[in-house]
């Protein structure tokens, strides 16, 4: 399994990364700082699941989850964010979870179980 983790708070994106990879044991993850390279990376590189902030700047989470789903139309995406505030967007953008920050990793292991990969 290819996960994309995007976030440009690094101290959060190796916390996310970490929690993946203990999770799902085997999984190659892929991390990103810049939503525009995570995009450009996602162009030509088939994943299965993201994993993106949705307060960046530039292209948004949601902008992002746009761009895959543009070209990889089945991977599910999974919003990270320190506030509620993208909720009501997020159901409407047919993400599969919603993580609060802080991250944690149960919350991590919850949200891949509302994806096809849910069971490991």
């Amino acid at each position: 399994m290819v996960i994309v983790a995007v976030d440009p708070n690094k101290k959060d994106l190796k916390l996310l990364v970490k929690y993946l990879r203990l999770t799902y044991i085997g999984c190659e993850v892929i991390m990103f700082s810049d939503p525009e390279d995570a995009a450009a990376y996602m162009q030509d590189n088939p994943i299965d699941v993201l994993f993106t902030e949705a307060a960046m700047r530039g292209m948004t989470g949601f902008g992002l989850q746009a761009a895959v789903e543009a070209v990889q139309p089945a991977v599910p995406t999974i919003i990270v964010s320190a506030t509620d505030e993208f909720a009501g967007k997020a159901l409407k953008s047919r993400v599969a979870d919603y993580i609060l920050k802080p991250i944690t990793k149960a919350a991590v292991r919850d949200s891949l179980k509302k994806t096809k990969f849910g069971r490991f």
